[in-house]
């Protein structure tokens, strides 16, 4: 199991870590685009005046009022509509940062061959270690291309555009209760997995 993710109600597992991914993936690139998208009416709304009515030049009343003149009074639709493009770029702008922030560990993490709990551990693990003067080595890290290629599930025919990019229902490699190890001379517990080596 990689986490329990409250935004999906679900745990994030062997099955389900590519599609979890995808989706953070995904939801990150919409929320870049809203936000570009909307920049130049939050821009004319949160720095002109918000809500104001403008008056055509051809429909100019008896008060003078010309084009580019502002009417001295806010319309409810442009109150809402003021609100709506503030809360809508502001929503989304921060979507971006933390959900950019979450997808680039993800990233990392992948790239290394761990899941999040494997994360904790092995940083816990890489602290006790050093102290008994031995190096830790992560036993399911294969170098940053077999990681990725393992993670999505590429083997058997599998390519990248068909099976990752496009919709798919393939299974990973695997599954999920045995692991290949990356090194042979490991030394493996159910809860404290290490490399023994001398410094």
């Amino acid at each position: 199991m990689d986490h329990h993710c409250p935004w999906l109600n679900n745990c994030v597992g062997h099955y389900n870590h590519r599609y979890f991914l995808q989706f953070c993936v995904f939801m990150w690139i919409g929320t870049v685009y809203v936000s570009i998208s909307v920049w130049p009416l939050f821009y004319e709304e949160f720095f002109g005046t918000p809500g104001a009515v403008y008056q055509p030049k051809e429909h100019s009343n008896s008060n003078g009022l010309y084009e580019g003149d502002v009417v001295k009074y806010v319309s409810l639709y442009g109150q809402t509509f003021h609100s709506c493009i503030l809360l809508e770029f502001f929503l989304c702008s921060g979507v971006v940062v933390a959900l950019g922030a979450l997808t680039m560990w993800h990233v990392r993490l992948i790239t290394r061959g761990e899941t999040s709990i494997e994360a904790h551990i092995n940083r816990s693990e890489t602290k006790r270690l050093k102290k008994l003067g031995l190096v830790y080595k992560n036993p399911y890290d294969f170098g940053p291309l077999e990681n990725w290629r393992k993670f999505l599930g590429l083997g058997d025919n599998r390519v990248f555009w068909r099976h990752v990019i496009f919709p798919s229902s393939h299974l990973p490699l695997g599954d999920g209760l045995k692991w290949l190890k990356a090194q042979n001379n490991c030394f493996i517990t159910y809860d404290k997995p290490y490399v023994l080596s001398q410094q």
